[in-house]
């Protein structure tokens, strides 16, 4: 622009007709658009505010070959695709083979517990919750990552706990034995007596929560028995919470759970319940021992 009309051929090295002369710039429609004032930003520094939030927790002693294949089933694609920022973090109880190692190249972040069980590492790591949502779930391939995106579309301010039931949904042959499902019946027939709130799997390990809530709850559990003490913490303050059915797989490695741990999660919903005094803060739907069987038998 702003040169004289005979230069137009100079790139060619001779003279040529002269420059055609275009339209003048005010012929060009303009949008009408507005146009955006906003800065360019660089790509990974752009916080959108309206994405979920989820911490996705793992607790795991020796589990490298459990923790690979859950790590691998998580839905990336569609938790991206409803909006859910998430991060996955490894609660580790000291492992002595690779799961640490394993869960770091699989993408998950870690860390490692300074007490002893299950239920220590929890406690430990809530504090550390930034998240507006939590997933918790076993390591051990047992509870299936796909279903995280339906546990956090039920989380909310009216359904700020939810479980997944495997008596309500599906039990993969030899997932369970016969000795553990009568088990499984029996603490949660307790634990909805006790408190006067039904559950139909009191022992499952895979929970959702609100944030928020879960660090309202005076965890105490140390070991196995974490599911029971966030039940009965959740009855005690009236927190409700929602069962979906979710299926159970076959443990990948070998089995920690033994018939005395069954025990020792009675002895603790016993210990919770008669140290509360106060009578539970949920007051419907009542705990009947007819409805409760009737809706959680034969399931």
């Amino acid at each position: 622009m702003g040169q004289p009309l005979e230069e137009w051929a100079l790139a060619g090295g001779a003279m040529g007709p002269p420059a055609p002369v275009g339209l003048p710039l005010g012929s060009f429609p303009h949008s009408s658009l507005p146009i955006d004032p906003t800065p360019h930003v660089p790509w990974g520094e752009v916080a959108n505010p309206a994405l979920t939030s989820l911490s996705i927790l793992l607790p795991a002693l020796n589990e490298e070959d459990g923790i690979a294949a859950v790590l691998k089933r998580i839905p990336r694609q569609t938790l991206q695709e409803k909006g859910i920022a998430y991060s996955v973090h490894l609660l580790d109880g000291r492992s002595t083979d690779r799961t640490r190692a394993v869960a770091k190249r699989l993408g998950a972040e870690i860390f490692v517990q300074s007490g002893n069980g299950k239920g220590s590492a929890f406690r430990e790591f809530v504090p550390k919750i930034r998240d507006q949502y939590v997933v918790l779930l076993d390591s051990d391939g047992t509870y299936p990552p796909e279903v995280i995106p339906d546990i956090v579309g039920k989380l909310g301010a009216g359904s700020p706990v939810v479980i997944g039931s495997r008596l309500r949904g599906s039990i993969n042959d030899g997932a369970m034995s016969m000795a553990n499902r009568i088990g499984n019946r029996m603490l949660s027939w307790l634990a909805s007596f006790l408190f006067a709130t039904p559950i139909s799997d009191v022992c499952s390990g895979m929970w959702g929560f609100v944030s928020d809530r879960l660090r309202t709850l005076g965890l105490t559990a140390v070991g196995f028995e974490l599911e029971a003490d966030l039940f009965a913490e959740c009855a005690l303050k009236g927190i409700p919470i929602t069962e979906i059915p979710i299926r159970y797989d076959r443990r990948i490695g070998e089995c920690k759970l033994h018939l005395r741990e069954g025990f020792r999660i009675a002895l603790a919903l016993l210990k919770k319940r008669l140290r509360s005094g106060a009578a539970p803060g949920t007051k419907e739907p009542r705990f009947s021992v007819g409805r409760f069987f009737a809706e959680h038998t034969e399931r």
